[in-house]
């Protein structure tokens, strides 16, 4: 005669995992700051810059913050990103371009730093 069936196991019966009060606050900051993060990067992505193509080129406008600053070379290789996608999206100056002119505008200054505008005037390569 075969032994009887074991009941299915139950929650009762799996082992139970308790976190410590640090690895949950741990994981609570780490979820908050890609919250934040991902939500700064949205708002200064291309929806915050402006592009017009031009006979020849093109004039492209993009923010400088505290997360992309205007005098480092990670805040520059971002609004570099954000022309080249623009440039693909629109089909121009599909040889390459070259930047003709670059100048910043003070916006504003708050809490967080200050924000600029940064101009950009370029010619397509042929």
């Amino acid at each position: 005669m075969p032994p009887p069936a074991r009941p299915a196991t139950t929650r009762e019966d799996a082992p139970q995992y308790n976190a410590s009060a640090g690895t949950k606050a741990l994981l609570c900051a780490i979820t908050l700051l890609s919250l934040v993060l991902n939500g700064c990067e949205l708002l200064s992505k291309p929806e915050s810059t402006s592009f017009d193509a031009t006979r020849g080129g093109f004039k492209f406008r993009a923010i400088a913050d505290a997360a992309y600053p205007e005098s480092s070379a990670t805040g520059e290789a971002w609004r570099m990103r954000w022309l080249e996608q623009r440039l693909r999206d629109s089909g121009t100056c599909p040889h390459g371009y070259t930047i003709t002119a670059r100048e910043t505008a003070l916006r504003s200054t708050g809490s967080l730093g200050s924000i600029y505008d940064v101009y950009y005037e370029g010619t397509c390569r042929a």
